[in-house]
């Protein structure tokens, strides 16, 4: 694929606004005002966030998926399915997604959260029918159930939900290099858009999340129009950026994404785009670090990421204390989207849009797009998942 560079002028080239870019004006300028023109803006949005912020991720791979079934896990609560997903037009060197997904016993098909795990798939539950993974053992731990309390997969089954998983460094280990992981099967001549746009880490772990999504979608057992993304922190990146250019992808939920993922770059008295670049170079493109300190460049912000998601179910899950993912950012990004929302149909935020602890989450209260706080800093635990829940009671069908 070829594209116009000079529709994409460098950092230098492009006008200062300080004002946040309407999402529903094209970047020549022309309004947006039924559904049919938010399809050709999408596609537009879409290019300039590859381009000037993740870079250009490969398209769909051909896969095949070798599956392990275990009946009987977690005391007979569920079934646990671990499924090998090989990328068939690569070398057989290349690197391969260990995905387990766990399903509650007994039923026919259920809706499924999907996210990346940081420590290993046996550490997301306590019981060691869950493969250790050289990669999980590697990169992360080898103990099991180490990050129980942080996923609550048992209160997910529950509530009648599967759970599907794997650990980040099956793509990419989240290092300061390229050499790994799945980056090295690609030459940049197979990439679309100009040197330097090449995909950071955070776009292959979204494309890797969508490579599940492939392979949930064969499984009879999974609801394939019913698959959440969930992510929590640079992980939480990820899942907003998979789910933003994923229309499969049913519900997404942010969780303390900050900088990269919910919160706005411009007046973002955080973690600022120099700041994020400088820490982790290998998360974005070579084009991103030019915008450090020229915010106001940016022909995009990460409204128009979560814009991206409309009219699907968008939860951004906060914490009050967790002052360095900015929820406040996030929360205006939120509210910069919503336009999107109500052109295509959807009710967006319903009030205004932000729910806290103490406050019941219910049609009436929560909208297609929502912001719920809790009193913590940055983690991920049994409060946040219950909300998550019950957000996504709304919008999925009632389950067998």
């Amino acid at each position: 694929m070829v594209l116009d560079t000079d529709a994409f002028p460098p950092a230098s080239r492009l006008p200062s606004n300080p004002d946040l870019p309407d999402p529903l004006e094209t970047l020549a300028g022309e309004p947006v005002s039924t559904p049919a023109e938010w399809r050709a803006r999408r596609s537009e949005l879409e290019k300039l966030f590859r381009h000037y912020v993740y870079g250009y991720a490969p398209g769909p791979e051909p896969i095949a998926a070798d599956v392990d079934r275990t009946e009987s896990v977690l005391d007979g609560k569920a079934t646990l399915l671990e499924a090998t997903i090989r990328f068939v037009d690569l070398p057989d060197d290349a690197p391969t997604i260990e995905l387990a997904l766990f399903v509650p016993t007994d039923v026919n098909e259920v809706p499924v959260f999907l996210g990346l795990n940081r420590e290993g798939n046996h550490a997301v539950v306590d019981d060691d029918a869950v493969t250790i993974t050289d990669r999980g053992r590697r990169f992360g731990t080898d103990e099991c159930g180490t990050q129980r309390k942080y996923w609550c997969v048992e209160r997910i089954l529950e509530r009648g939900y599967g759970f599907a998983t794997y650990h980040c460094a099956d793509i990419d280990p989240d290092r300061d290099d390229f050499t790994d992981g799945i980056h090295p099967y690609y030459d940049t001549d197979d990439l679309p858009g100009p040197p330097g746009t090449e995909w950071g880490t955070l776009a292959a772990w979204a494309w890797g999340l969508q490579r599940c999504v492939d392979y949930l979608r064969t499984e009879s057992v999974v609801r394939s129009d019913e698959i959440a993304v969930v992510g929590h922190s640079r992980r939480g990146k990820a899942a907003l950026l998979a789910g933003a250019t994923d229309e499969r992808i049913g519900l997404v939920v942010p969780h303390q994404s900050g900088t990269g993922g919910c919160a706005l770059s411009r007046d973002n008295d955080q973690e600022s785009v120099a700041r994020i670049n400088g820490t982790f170079p290998h998360w974005f493109n070579d084009v991103f670090p030019a915008f450090g300190s020229r915010e106001s460049r940016l022909p995009v912000d990460q409204h128009l990421l979560v814009a991206l998601v409309a009219p699907r179910p968008l939860l951004d899950t906060e914490g009050s204390r967790d002052y360095w993912a900015n929820p406040g950012r996030a929360y205006d990004a939120l509210q910069a989207a919503a336009p999107v929302y109500d052109l295509l149909g959807a009710e967006g935020l319903v009030g205004t849009g932000r729910l806290s602890d103490g406050d019941e989450l219910t049609a009436e209260t929560a909208g297609t797009l929502c912001q719920y706080r809790r009193e913590t800093g940055h983690t991920l635990n049994r409060g946040y998942w219950d909300v998550i829940l019950e957000f996504a009671d709304l919008h999925f069908s009632r389950r067998d």
